[in-house]
């Protein structure tokens, strides 16, 4: 009986260690915005692919660098050593760094005057947002209990939607404003284009946020794995956290970050493309293409990641203890047929009804999977693991999503208005590879759960 009620106050401890509802939800919402602003920064270059291909004389495979490899290379990589740091320093500043960084480089991109020059200030944009989700992560997993986290990170993840919805939909109205004055021109930096004075304009509320995060309250760190001699945290080399994830739990990780990387692939062809798909097959206008499908992404996605949580949630209830690998690899075999169908539409009204339910579907597992990455990960490791999880899903899904449909457009089907194909060809290929995938990692989840319970 003392064990129990030593276990039980132990429990109601850490409980009591987590900050104020009022405390860790102020967090979340500038988390949730730096994380919007990320994907503005990001992704408004996807609404303005006419006017840079022309004013830089580029084809759409060296334009699907800069939205893909220019970006992903060094978010990728410099994710790594973000994720070390976010498990050791101090996370605040570490976000706030990344956030001004990005916003410096965006502005950047503004400036550039050719191909190289814009490739090299994506790949900055890269570097700083690459500071912000490993520590992001990490603190708000130290701010909730197990029971809200998946919820908490869904809105952490929503800012993605929101973020990549509001680059289409107020990027093309920036652009349309700025494309409408003569001999435009900013102030200290002269005459400009119509697509370089929108860098300019979203990279600049950056800077203000950026000093909001450098104010918040880290939370204590919480989940630690102890030395087994005095109940102290562990330290843990590099090869340490190798070998967990990869050595003793390798099913478990694998069967995450593979998966999650591939449902990335299929997100951002269908977030670089889609847009421009409707302009060329239905002869839409750059700003109306951008606010429907901005809209979209906005309304569905948000039901969808929102929606996510409520679907583990329910598994929970059944008894499934592998509740989130179970919810992904379900909603990857819901998404096979959507992903599909939506690209082979005869208009873009039935287009835009079945790229809703993809999106809807894309959206859902995004705060399931980094949940689930947190869940089974101690906190030692979590800012790394997260950082591996970025590194895997970004290689692949922003490396690969925009360039292979890019390649098979230009390469294979050798036309510009067989996007549709390429949207289709690639989710009828990786999605089912995605969904078994998940269903091999399910019992190495449900061990993993039981596990962390000896975590504290």
């Amino acid at each position: 009986m003392p064990a129990k009620n030593l276990i039980r106050g132990n429990e109601q401890k850490h409980i009591d260690d987590y900050p104020s509802s009022r405390e860790a939800n102020y967090v979340l919402g500038l988390l949730f915005l730096a994380y919007a602003f990320s994907f503005i920064d990001r992704q408004v270059l996807g609404v303005m692919v006419g006017p840079i291909k022309e004013d830089l004389a580029l084809s759409d495979f060296q334009f699907s660098l800069l939205q893909g490899a220019a970006f992903a290379i060094l978010y990728s990589v410099m994710a790594l050593p973000f994720g070390r740091m976010a498990d050791t320093k101090n996370r605040k500043l570490i976000m706030a760094m990344g956030v001004f960084g990005w916003s410096l480089m965006t502005i950047g991109c503004g400036l550039a005057k050719n191909f190289t020059q814009l490739f090299v200030m994506r790949m900055g944009v890269g570097v700083g947002e690459a500071a912000l989700s490993p520590a992001a992560y990490s603190t708000i997993t130290d701010s909730f209990p197990r029971e809200k986290l998946t919820r908490a990170l869904a809105i952490y993840k929503a800012g993605m939607l929101v973020g990549g919805g509001l680059a289409l939909l107020l990027g093309g109205i920036i652009y349309d404003y700025y494309a409408s004055i003569p001999d435009l021109s900013m102030p200290l930096l002269g005459a400009m284009k119509a697509w370089q004075a929108t860098f300019v304009t979203v990279g600049l509320p950056g800077f203000l946020l950026a000093v909001m995060i450098l104010f918040i309250k880290e939370p204590g760190r919480k989940g630690m794995l102890r030395s087994p001699e005095d109940d102290s945290p562990k330290s843990l080399k590099i090869g340490e956290v190798f070998a967990f994830m990869f050595v003793q739990h390798h099913q478990l990780y694998i069967s995450l970050f593979v998966g999650c990387s591939i449902l990335a692939i299929i997100s951002y062809g269908f977030s670089s493309w889609f847009t421009e798909m409707l302009i060329r097959n239905f002869s839409l206008t750059r700003s109306y293409a951008g606010s429907l499908m901005g809209s979209v992404i906005i309304a569905a996605g948000l039901l969808g990641v929102l929606s996510g949580p409520s679907f583990v949630a329910l598994l929970q209830k059944r008894g499934f203890a592998d509740s989130n690998m179970r919810a992904l690899m379900l909603i990857t075999i819901a998404l096979i047929p959507t992903a599909i169908a939506a690209p082979q539409m005869p208009n873009y009204i039935l287009a835009l009804v079945l790229m809703s339910v993809t999106v809807f579907l894309q959206a859902a597992y995004v705060g399931v999977a980094a949940a689930a990455v947190q869940m089974v990960t101690p906190n030692q490791m979590r800012g790394q693991a997260t950082a591996i999880y970025l590194f895997s899903t970004n290689m692949l899904g922003l490396a690969l999503g925009s360039t292979l449909v890019a390649g098979l457009t230009d390469f294979v089907f050798a036309n510009e208005r067989a996007l549709m194909h390429s949207l289709s060809l690639i989710s009828a290929i990786l999605l089912p590879l995605a969904a078994y995938i998940f269903w091999k990692g399910l019992n190495a989840f449900s061990v993993a759960i039981k596990r962390s319970e000896d975590w504290s």
